[in-house]
């Protein structure tokens, strides 16, 4: 038993090293936080004009780690998202082609965070809408063993009451021993919403996989007005018992959460409906 343990640590050791390698040789990763688009190096985008969200209207929101279209039926899990929903946050969406190609045949307003480039295909969260929102700026922060950012993007959107709907799309670190790295990621966020008013959905891949980070999230978002989404039925994926995919919200009643498997991606489909206050 002894022995085995012993040949695991070594393989793990192996397979670390083999993906910090493939980060400092093959990864492109921009010096700061940026979009995703022809202007480099930017950070935040104002749009002019804007759409303006009627809030006589339900609110339908989808959350899905869409594992970088590796596997068979993501387009397809799209197009029925599409049917019920207005906002779609996709983490780990990978810039190839066909997603592009997706995103634009169908008519989505589309912004993505520039975490890291391989072979000049972007990675990073990406938040879909049907309304161009006023102002979208991008955030990351680095895994410390990978080194990779994980990515976040925050998009403000204008409602016809006067208020503004802000939506946080996440991607949590992942690969930390102990909390510090996952904390400051997470207190960089809290101190950015904190000042917003209004409306407000954080909601991704939030990467609590023990219950040290679990506490840490519902502490400090509820302590700052949030509440989360409870699925009904939950079929979240799950490491150590913990689900990862999460969705927080204040200042809207929510009237239904669900969950979906699908053979798309190795995380659910996580759907919320809402109407404003």
């Amino acid at each position: 038993m002894k022995q085995l343990a012993t040949r695991w640590v070594l393989l793990c050791t192996l397979v670390l090293f083999a993906a910090m390698a493939t980060v400092y040789f093959v990864v492109d990763i921009p010096p700061s936080a940026q979009l995703a688009s022809a202007d480099s190096g930017v950070k935040c985008r104002d749009y002019d004009p804007s759409s303006i969200i009627e809030v006589s209207k339900p609110l339908n929101v989808a959350v899905w780690n869409i594992y970088k279209q590796q596997l068979e039926g993501w387009e397809e899990e799209l197009n029925a998202l599409a049917d019920d929903n207005s906002i779609i946050l996709l983490q780990e969406a990978q810039a190839r082609p066909q997603l592009l190609s997706y995103v634009e045949d169908n008519g989505w307003h589309s912004n993505q965070a520039y975490a890291f480039a391989i072979n000049g295909e972007i990675a990073g969260v990406m938040t879909l809408s049907d309304a161009i929102p006023e102002k979208v700026c991008a955030f990351t922060k680095v895994e410390p063993y990978l080194r990779l950012p994980k990515s976040a993007l925050y998009s403000a959107y204008k409602l016809s009451s006067g208020e503004v709907l802000s939506v946080i799309n996440l991607h949590s670190i992942n690969f930390t021993y102990g909390v510090q790295e996952y904390v400051e990621q997470l207190d960089a966020l809290v101190e950015g919403v904190s000042e917003l008013k209004g409306p407000l959905i954080i909601a991704g891949d939030f990467n609590t996989w023990s219950n040290e980070r679990l506490d840490v999230v519902k502490q400090k978002l509820g302590a700052i007005g949030l509440q989360e989404a409870p699925f009904q039925p939950d079929n979240r994926l799950k490491v150590f018992s913990h689900p990862l995919d999460h969705l927080f919200y204040r200042g809207l009643k929510l009237t239904g959460a669900e969950t979906q498997d699908t053979k798309a991606s190795d995380h659910a489909v996580l759907e919320a409906q809402f109407t404003y206050q």
